[in-house]
């Protein structure tokens, strides 16, 4: 797939909400963490103030959510600065709207459109 047809794809794959959430939340991350990288309570912030899936935006910048049941506190893994945390069933046990949403994040990161910074512990 080349950059030009992922690209245009985009408006069609997220919701405006969604697409709004995540610019804002690379803007402010950028200028506001000192690795320039958004972080879980981030990505609940910005969830939340543009009222759009945690999981949804966390999977656009590469952060998988999970809770293993209604009583627990939900984990994030970071899921491309430590893939081996991701296994494919993780991925998997996800709503097709988070694998999409990972899946963009990996297309785009393949292409080199976002600069990684190094890993961090969230």
């Amino acid at each position: 797939m080349n950059p030009e047809t992922i690209a245009a794809a985009y408006p069609d794959l997220f919701p405006r909400r969604v697409q709004r959430a995540h610019m804002a939340l690379l803007t402010w991350a950028e200028e506001a963490n000192p690795d320039r990288w958004p972080t879980p309570p981030d990505v609940c912030r910005f969830a939340r103030l543009y009222s759009v899936p945690r999981a949804t935006l966390g999977a656009l910048v590469g952060m998988l959510s999970m809770r293993h049941d209604s009583q627990t506190r939900e984990t994030w893994v970071d899921a491309v600065r430590n893939p081996e945390d991701a296994p494919p069933r993780l991925i998997q046990r996800h709503s097709r709207d988070v694998i999409r949403a990972f899946g963009w994040f990996c297309a785009t990161t393949d292409l080199g459109w976002l600069r990684l910074p190094s890993p961090t512990i969230h």
